[in-house]
């Protein structure tokens, strides 16, 4: 009985990574279609500018929000929250997984935005400045994903709410006042949400 148990249970172990892989590599695929219908396309740049005048003229405390993501002093304190919280409950390696995240994130973004061109289709309102991808919501997301990383499992619900939320109004800010369109903020999640997943078929934490 205890062979027959082992062999039904072994599959499930193996088989939680490349499901998380196949997620990741979901993600990039979405990051690589939002790129190529939102920004290269007419009919992505025309409706991205839509939904951009749609957000654009809310009240002014998206500067506050952008302000405090921000603030270097601000995520030094988080980043060391993360990495407290990580050696405290004995999970100090995967808060220095979520650091990774948070820094590739930023870092995938920044290469997004400097690599990465934006044509001239004549669509009005439009220009050919690149700001694929949000390198804040990028870093927001991170953030939350190191968090999640770091603490018990069922303890994940009451930091996921309140930080998607969080990241949210990040993403909000960010295309209220015109830092970001909306694909920006697409791809910045996408970007945040493959590393999360690869870090998690690494560390089998999901």
């Amino acid at each position: 009985m205890k062979g027959v148990t082992t062999t039904i249970s072994r599959p499930a172990r193996h088989t939680s990574a490349p499901v998380l892989l196949g997620g990741a590599a979901a993600c990039l695929v979405g990051l690589i279609l939002t790129y190529l219908l939102f920004v290269r396309t007419a009919a992505g740049q025309w409706a991205d500018g839509l939904l951009l005048s749609d957000y654009r003229g809310l009240p002014r405390s998206a500067e506050e929000v952008l302000a405090a993501t921000g603030d270097v002093k601000l995520w030094l304190v988080l980043v060391t929250v993360v990495l407290v919280i990580g050696a405290l409950g004995g999970r100090w390696w995967r808060g220095v997984a979520g650091v990774g995240v948070i820094l590739g994130a930023v870092g995938v973004a920044r290469l997004l935005k400097a690599t990465l061109s934006r044509p001239d289709l004549d669509i009005v309102g439009s220009t050919t400045h690149n700001s694929f991808a949000s390198g804040h919501v990028a870093a927001a997301a991170g953030l939350l994903v190191a968090f999640l990383l770091v603490v018990p499992a069922a303890a994940r619900p009451w930091i996921a709410v309140p930080g998607g939320l969080s990241v949210a109004a990040v993403a909000w800010a960010t295309v209220d006042a015109g830092w970001h369109r909306p694909s920006d903020v697409v791809g910045a999640v996408l970007i945040a949400a493959a590393l999360a997943l690869v870090v998690a078929a690494v560390t089998r934490v999901a």
